[in-house]
């Protein structure tokens, strides 16, 4: 069983697990890394590694396929988001060589990427989300019926990791923001709550979520859980199930929410391992093992909310020394 990690830069901690995982198969296994630049450390951690071109560049699935085919690659795994919508588009050119392509259908990556077509999709679905609106005459109209008001999240439609985000206490604010970006924004009503985090996996044969880990996110760092707790609530796992339901998703899903006032809204989907599920990991809840239990045509049971609560995840920094 071997596994190629796309874009791995950072994600040592994930190289490690896969390696674990697969180091325990009773065939055995390896992880393959690859990424653009070999200042990435994760590439190091793996069995094998590759340095490859941008994946704006023409021949990259050509040359991932290349390296599947001399590695004997049962599976890839893309990880940032732009590689997300470029291995949906090109399942099928893997899939025809007999390597499984974890990432969600082109359609919902897309939709996912897109923040308001997020939020109309869940909005369109009864899945409750925060109010958001796409131009400034939609936003005054919004606050003067009293649906929203500031302070407001002000973020790139499409964009990712926290780039771009600000909070906005006024319309002096806004409207100097909206003129000066470069990029398409949106306006999100500012959550006073609780953020949320959860990992999820949906099964790859039966297309339902078998596993949900849920957090409480304590601090943030570039767009990455730092630090969390874990916790259950049935409440907080039906709404999951719920809105995987109308999404066609499938593998590692990492969702944010915000628990106001005892309510659950939906804030966004990254269909993708999350930055925080070494988390979910340590208390037990495996994804690379469903993975591999999938690529074997099995279908996993059920395990929704199978962790122990109140388990801390504290990260913080470490380095890779070695001769390039």
């Amino acid at each position: 069983m071997t596994i190629l990690i796309l874009s791995c830069g950072t994600r040592n901690k994930l190289v490690r697990i896969f390696k674990k995982t697969l180091q325990g198969c009773p065939e055995g296994g390896r992880v393959i890394a690859a990424d653009a630049s070999p200042w990435a450390p994760a590439l190091y951690e793996a069995d094998a590694y590759y340095l490859v071109p941008l994946i704006s560049d023409p021949g990259y699935p050509a040359r991932i396929l290349e390296i599947c085919r001399k590695e004997g690659v049962n599976a890839l795994l893309p990880l940032l988001e732009d590689e997300l919508d470029l291995m949906a588009e090109n399942r099928k050119l893997f899939e025809e060589n007999g390597i499984a392509v974890l990432v969600s259908e082109a359609k919902t990556v897309a939709l996912c990427r897109d923040k308001y077509r997020f939020f109309q999709h869940m909005e369109a679905c009864g899945i409750p989300v925060l109010p958001t609106c796409i131009s400034l005459e939609v936003f005054e109209e919004a606050k003067r019926d009293g649906k929203m008001g500031f302070p407001v999240f002000v973020k790139p439609v499409d964009g990712c990791g926290s780039v771009g985000i600000s909070r906005v206490e006024n319309g002096a604010m806004l409207k100097a923001l909206w003129e000066s970006s470069p990029v398409p924004l949106l306006i999100q009503q500012f959550a006073r709550g609780e953020e949320i985090g959860a990992d999820i996996y949906i099964d790859l044969i039966s297309h339902r979520p078998v596993a949900v880990f849920a957090k409480k996110k304590i601090r943030m760092r570039a767009g990455e859980t730092e630090k969390a707790i874990s916790f259950r609530d049935e409440a907080l796992f039906e709404l999951i199930c719920r809105t995987a339901g109308v999404l066609a998703l499938r593998g590692p899903v990492d969702m944010d929410l915000f628990r106001i006032g005892g309510t659950y809204f939906v804030s966004e989907i990254n269909p993708r391992f999350g930055g925080g599920y070494p988390h979910a990991w340590h208390c037990g809840v495996d994804f690379p093992a469903l993975i591999v239990n999938n690529l074997r045509g099995s279908e996993n049971p059920e395990r929704i909310g199978n962790y122990e609560e109140g388990l801390c995840m504290m990260k913080y920094s470490d380095e890779t020394v070695r001769r390039l």
